[in-house]
């Protein structure tokens, strides 16, 4: 799982497979899809503005309209 340490840096780490909230595929999924909901690497490159302002968010706190 990615997560942030104490000093606020983040690491990213391979996570379980999942379902997709967007297709229903089965693959590592990450919470960077509409809503944050869970995507895998395929939905993500659909909309790749969308998916690198939420990621920015998750990860570094940063807000970036979308």
């Amino acid at each position: 799982m990615s997560f942030r340490t104490p000093n606020g840096i983040p690491v990213i780490a391979v996570e379980p497979d999942d379902i997709c909230e967007l297709c229903g595929n089965v693959a590592e999924t990450r919470p960077y899809g509409p809503n944050f909901k869970r995507i895998c690497w395929e939905c993500g490159q659909k909309d790749k503005k969308g998916t690198e302002a939420r990621m920015a968010e998750k990860l570094f706190g940063e807000s970036k309209p979308q």
